[in-house]
């Protein structure tokens, strides 16, 4: 007998951005469209999970990560980050920084309740919002510089939005929230009793002088923010699913007893491996990544702007946003992506993927986390 699907998996479509993915795979065309992070992962990272396999590190890890694992994040965090979190009881592994947001919503919100999302936002945020059965609602970032409208934010907090999500740096414009910013958006989230989950992946990759700021880190917020990142961008593991989050112990026993029971675990060989190793990398290989990926960033960027794109001015990320009217008109998103895609064989992603209600603007999105080769190769692509 055929029956009809759940309503969360009806409304599911594949995003333009695995879509075009396979494209470039399908048509040997240069894939700058999802963030795959396709750089080597480092060798003593690689190395050390290889003897942890070797040496049937094959169960089951704890339900919230392995001991030494949590205490080397609690380290890193503290000297980094300014969190100060018990790793015993104030951190949890995850199948994914993707996996710890799952875990957060579904332990701070009830059916129906209301996410804040600043838009342009990443479409994770949003569906997985939709998914769980929550309401997401919408702060557009003005331009120029994705400045915050405060006074709309602090009408959608005092309508009854639970939890807003900021992911700084933030994917896909690349907007590094200032402290200043921060501030001001915490304040209004404690006079409204809402609480923040953040998306700080991209922590470690920032320009032109631009700090990370970790909201928790600010007076007050510890209590009502869950904090979330992992070693997938910092250690381009991507395919290698460890994230963590940390936040107060009460959210963070939960968020490990729905991570048992939607994944387990976190792999145990994979954890085992970063744990051996974080101390070996020290603090030198971490502070090396923005100025590896701003020398990409400006590969990109000049290739571009030779072919007529216009890029916008980027924080952070490995993430670039180029204006196209000046190449093609006043055409929509999509049609552009087509465009390029057909012209150059480069694999990008529309501006429309990024906002709510069917609004669009005259950008794409291109992703420079890619090997040295594929990035030359895209340069040349768009140069001939």
């Amino acid at each position: 007998m055929s029956r009809e699907l759940a309503a969360r998996a009806r409304m599911l479509r594949q995003s333009e951005i695995r879509a075009m993915t396979i494209r470039a795979t399908e048509n040997g065309g240069v894939n700058l469209s999802q963030g795959l992070c396709e750089l080597p992962t480092p060798a003593a990272v690689k190395a050390a999970a290889c003897r942890a396999i070797e040496q049937d590190c094959n169960t089951y890890a704890p339900l919230n990560g392995k001991p030494d694992l949590r205490a080397g994040i609690a380290a890193r965090i503290r000297k980094f980050n300014g969190i100060e979190a018990d790793p015993a009881t104030e951190i949890t592994l995850t199948s994914g920084a993707t996996g710890a947001y799952t875990c957060a919503l579904m332990s701070l919100l009830e059916a129906g309740e209301r996410v804040l999302t600043f838009e342009p936002f990443y479409g994770y945020h949003v569906n997985l919002v939709r998914v769980l059965g929550f309401e997401p609602v919408f702060s557009r970032l003005r331009q120029p510089g994705w400045e915050v409208d405060y006074d709309a934010l602090e009408r959608m907090l005092a309508d009854g939005v639970r939890v807003l999500v900021l992911n700084t740096p933030s994917n896909p414009c690349g907007k590094v929230f200032s402290r200043e910013e921060l501030e001001k958006i915490s304040e209004l989230c404690v006079a409204h009793d809402a609480w923040m989950i953040t998306d700080e992946i991209y922590e470690y990759i920032t320009f032109d002088g631009h700090e990370h700021v970790s909201p928790a880190s600010l007076p007050g917020m510890f209590e009502r923010t869950v904090t979330i990142s992992g070693f997938s961008k910092a250690l381009a593991m991507t395919g290698w699913r460890l994230g963590w989050a940390s936040g107060p112990a009460e959210v963070i026993e939960k968020m490990a007893l729905i991570s048992d029971l939607l994944y387990i675990c976190a792999p145990h060989p994979l954890q085992e491996g970063v744990s051996r190793a974080l101390d070996e990398l020290g603090d030198g290989y971490f502070t090396a990544l923005a100025p590896m990926y701003d020398a990409k960033r400006g590969q990109l960027a000049d290739a571009l702007s030779a072919k007529g794109f216009r890029p916008l001015p980027q924080q952070g990320t490995y993430f670039m946003l180029a204006d196209y009217r000046d190449l093609y008109g006043d055409i929509g998103s999509l049609a552009a992506m087509e465009r390029l895609f057909e012209e150059c064989r480069i694999a990008s992603v529309p501006a429309a993927s990024f906002f709510s209600g069917g609004h669009d603007e005259s950008w794409l999105r291109l992703c420079f986390a890619v090997r040295e080769e594929n990035l030359q190769r895209a340069v040349e692509l768009l140069g001939e």
